[in-house]
């Protein structure tokens, strides 16, 4: 659920930007805060109409967008080719692993890559203002999976040999 900071935010950005708060904006910025982790535009969709929300899936993608544009959520695209959403509390960012066998997400935050962010942009005359990371790799369990399926076929391609 949002917190109130959250939303005064939303209300205030979209004023100031002369758009109107909506009951449907309002069901979305709850509803995106009330997930804890990352979640597609048509799960949203589902879970806003489950609670009874007749809001429609164009208004969804739409205000998804302003709620990244705010600052209040980020949109990112994880193991897969549909983007993610996830709330951003009190401007906390943090970064991602991510399984390219299975699609599993880490999440993590790291001292020591704000700092170097920091530096780099330093050194090159820039001031950060936000960063994303998203290292692809195997999870133990993916990798230990294909070294299992690689010495089953190593295995088999010896054994093949013997019989020549």
């Amino acid at each position: 659920m949002a917190e109130i900071r959250e939303k005064q935010q939303f209300l205030a950005w979209l004023r100031g930007r002369g758009q109107r708060v909506t009951e449907e904006r309002l069901a979305l910025l709850e509803e995106v805060f009330s997930q804890h982790g990352h979640i597609d535009a048509e799960e949203l969709l589902k879970a806003l109409q489950a609670r009874g929300s007749k809001i429609s899936r164009a208004t969804v993608y739409r205000n998804l967008d302003l709620l990244v544009e705010c600052g209040l959520a980020t949109k990112q695209q994880l193991a897969s080719r549909r983007f993610l959403y996830e709330h951003v509390h009190g401007g906390q960012r943090h970064d991602h692993l991510v399984c390219t066998a299975c699609g599993r997400v880490v999440e993590f935050m790291s001292p020591g890559i704000a700092a170097l962010q920091t530096e780099i942009c330093r050194a090159h005359g820039f001031v950060p203002s936000h960063h994303t990371l998203q290292i692809s790799s195997l999870c133990n369990r993916c990798a230990e999976a294909r070294r299992a399926v690689s010495a089953g076929a190593a295995g088999g391609a010896r054994q093949g040999a013997a019989h020549v």
